[in-house]
């Protein structure tokens, strides 16, 4: 009986011990995933990349928990294994987001999930409104309604764009709705314009708005009369302006003295545009004494100028440097030993770019100077070194070398060509964010490297040498296979220098004061300068460059530094000389100016016996303006800014505080010219200090600049005859009267003789050219 009890518990209890573990297995708490913070608005704008922005974690759940975000956001990603949203939003609007997280388990539903909402805004970009147009600048007449000027429209921005113009200019309105200046001037002045643009948003930073400048000339009417003071040099303007003449009646009265009375007609448009004046007194027009236009030039063999040509595609390539896209491939250097620390004795086989060919040239590195900061590398090609040389006398020693080191760069502030051209222009090198030129650091080191440039030693007598050195960009590349010119890239900054003319000697030893040696001192001064202008405005400030402005830069460098390294330069005279020189003075870049003084100054031409007057009229002009508006400080002005030609003139000069335009230089230029031989010339016409110096400084370094009378310059122009030109070149008045065509951006000069009582003209003159009367006693 006990027994079978027992029994029966015991299978009882075993039932109940299966049922329960089975019960164990199957049920467990159904939690739900609730997120442990919280997520506030955002607001991003169109166009730009966001920060990047990790959501809230959630906690609790059954198993791995699961994120969304929706709705999407076009231009942003959302990853839901780090929780973060990132990108760039492309659509401006409003977006209800929500953010859900949801666990592992079989329930679905929502109350097994948690959401937070939360607000996306992407607005519009905060871009800056831009013009679509320039301003030239404006000419009126005193008392004259002006014609109806409509300026440029401006694109982009936010909102409803506004215009303003000023300063205001008595008697003229600027309507802001139709952008139009309408009205009677009545002040005479000038005045220098600021014409802007602003959105609607709330941003009024000068960075959320465009600017442009340009300059309103009021001009009293033509004159049509003027009186000769009775002594000294007097100028006249009698259409200031540059307003048209139409059979205008000009009347000159002497008096009783009897001066030389000249005309200039300077045009100061971009194009070519004529004049012409008819005499209407007694007396018949004088003829001038030497050339005219039309006499051809056969110059003599004495007139080396300077070391001039550049080739062509050097040129194109350092005033447009090519801009290679961003893509990021990867560029290797093919000489990873170009930047490594040089020792002297070192080799190293360099790429000359000949147009469409690469010449390779073993070289030996013979000096290496360190000034603190910079280090310079004097490399000589091995066949023009004196050890190995096979011409006598055309091969670099060991003197020539350390002497072109210690001129270009030594220890201490102020006492070498580096330190001098660099206080002018800035760094030759430095930060950029062009992933395919040569990093930052090159910046400490500078090569110069002497060769036989063109293979011709030296030039025989009479002949004349072409090119004593230059700088090409290309070498600021990293060098690679794609495109294949930039394989002649040898990855540094640096010179080719010609070494033929560095070793030319004029008499049994050699000297660094002869002809050839002396020039190819200031030509280190040219270059460098070519190099910094590269660096100053293409790749720090996005611009390119016009070849005659370059080129002027770098002659008037020359001339700025002339003095310190005791070289005639491109005046022509002797290094320690203020003075304008003496007669007969055959040597710089003035004497072919003279002769060709009435071409265009803002044009080039590549051709090698055209671009001989190119260098002789821009140093002119270049001259004139460091003599005149700000000497060292105006040209780095000119350098440092991304404007190119004409533009980059006109706005070194506002940083100098000038007004002036252009043309305005143009004519006054064209009056020096005339009045260059009168130390004591009205002040903008002076070339001429006489017996002292004109000061300028930048930064800490003081630069002198002797005075020009170009009157004291001689011209062989014919080599067969000996004929030759003394001071300015004229027209005869007959070919200047007669309508002819004048160049874009030139002057032209005649003279009517010495006259006494009056003098009338009749002068017809089309928009832009402006006829100038200088009287000398």
């Amino acid at each position: 009986m006990i027994r079978l009890t027992v029994s029966s518990l015991s299978v009882s209890v075993g039932l109940v011990v299966g049922l329960a573990l089975v019960g164990c297995e199957e049920t467990a708490p159904d939690a739900r995933p609730t997120f442990t913070g919280k997520v506030s608005d955002q607001s991003y704008t169109a166009g730009e990349e966001i920060r990047l922005l990790t959501l809230p974690e959630a906690a609790g759940g059954n198993g791995q928990l699961s994120y969304e975000l929706r709705p999407g956001v076009p231009g942003l990603t959302f990853d839901r294994g780090t929780r973060m949203l990132s990108g760039t939003p492309r659509m401006v609007d409003t977006y209800r987001m929500s953010y859900r997280v949801s666990d592992a388990d079989e329930n679905t539903e929502d109350s097994d999930a948690d959401t937070l909402t939360f607000t996306i805004t992407v607005r519009e970009g905060d871009t800056a409104p831009t013009f679509t147009g320039k301003v030239s600048d404006q000419s009126y007449t005193v008392g004259d309604e002006i014609r109806l000027l409509t300026l440029p429209e401006a694109a982009g921005g936010n909102g409803r764009l506004s215009y303003e113009l000023g300063p205001e200019v008595p008697g003229l309105t600027f309507d802001g709705a139709t952008r139009s200046l309408s009205g009677t001037p009545r002040i005479v002045d000038k005045y220098r314009m600021s014409y802007r643009v602003s959105d609607a948003d709330e941003n009024t930073e000068d960075s959320d708005a465009d600017t442009l400048t340009f300059t309103i000339a009021v001009w009293r009417a033509p004159s049509m009369s003027d009186t000769y003071r009775g002594s000294g040099d007097q100028v006249f303007a009698i259409n200031g302006g540059g307003q048209a003449l139409d059979a205008s009646t000009y009347t000159l009265k002497l008096g009783a003295a009897r001066p030389e009375v000249y005309l200039i007609a300077t045009n100061t448009n971009r194009f070519t545009a004529s004049t012409s004046v008819e005499r209407l007194d007694a007396e018949a027009a004088a003829e001038v004494q030497g050339p005219f236009a039309g006499f051809e030039d056969r110059s003599h063999p004495m007139h080396h100028d300077s070391i001039d040509y550049v080739r062509p595609w050097i040129v194109e390539f350092n005033n447009s440097p090519p801009r290679l896209d961003g893509s990021g491939r990867p560029r290797r250097s093919l000489r990873p030993q170009a930047q490594r620390t040089v020792t002297e004795g070192d080799r190293f086989t360099f790429i000359s770019r000949q147009e469409s060919t690469n010449v390779a040239i073993p070289a030996t590195a013979r000096r290496v100077v360190n000034d603190g900061s910079t280090t310079l590398v004097v490399w000589i090609a091995d066949r023009q070194w004196s050890a190995t040389c096979r011409v006598a006398h055309q091969c670099m020693t060991r003197e020539m070398v350390d002497l072109v080191a210690d001129r270009f760069l030594r220890s201490g502030a102020g006492n070498d060509i580096y330190d001098w051209v660099t206080a002018i222009f800035g760094d030759a090198w430095g930060p950029h964010d062009y992933p395919y030129l040569i990093p930052p650091e090159s910046a400490s080191q500078i090569h110069i490297l002497f060769l036989d440039i063109d293979g011709d030693g030296v030039p025989s007598e009479g002949d004349r040498p072409d090119i004593a050195g230059y700088f090409h960009a290309l070498n600021n590349y990293l060098p690679a296979d794609d495109p294949t010119w930039l394989r002649a890239s040898n990855e540094r900054l640096m010179f080719f220098m010609d070494a033929p003319l560095m070793a030319h000697r004029e008499g049994p030893t050699w000297e660094v004061t002869d002809y050839y040696p002396s020039g190819m001192i200031s030509t280190l001064a040219h270059e460098l300068q070519h190099m910094i202008h590269f660096y100053q405005k293409s790749v720090l400030r996005g611009g390119q460059s016009e070849t005659w402005l370059n080129e002027m830069a770098s002659m008037v460098t020359q001339d700025l530094v002339a003095d310190k390294i005791e070289s005639g330069g491109p005046r022509g005279v002797a290094y320690d000389d203020p003075s304008g020189g003496k007669t007969g003075n055959w040597k710089g870049r003035l004497p072919r100016y003279n002769f060709h003084n009435y071409i265009q100054v803002t044009a080039w031409d590549h051709d090698r016996s055209e671009s001989r007057k190119h260098y002789a009229i821009n140093y002119a002009l270049g001259a004139y303006l460091a003599r005149n508006y700000g000497g060292a400080t105006l040209f780095g002005d000119i350098v440092a800014n991304g404007q190119s030609g004409v533009g980059a003139i006109e706005m070194g000069l506002r940083a100098q505080g000038h007004t002036d335009s252009f043309g305005d230089v143009l004519a006054s230029w064209a009056v020096a010219n005339l009045l260059s031989d009168n130390p004591r010339a009205p002040a903008g016409y002076r070339y001429n200090s006489g017996g002292t110096w004109s000061i300028s400084r930048s930064g800490v370094e003081t630069y002198r600049l002797g005075s020009i009378d170009l009157y004291n310059y001689r011209y062989y122009y014919d080599s067969g005859s000996g004929d030759y030109l003394d001071g300015p070149r004229l027209y005869r008045f007959q070919q200047f009267s007669d309508g002819i065509r004048r160049y874009p951006h030139s002057n032209a000069y005649t003279t009517l003789g010495r006259m006494t009582g009056t003098v009338r003209l009749r002068v017809r003159s089309d928009s832009g050219v402006r006829i100038t009367v200088v009287v000398k006693e």
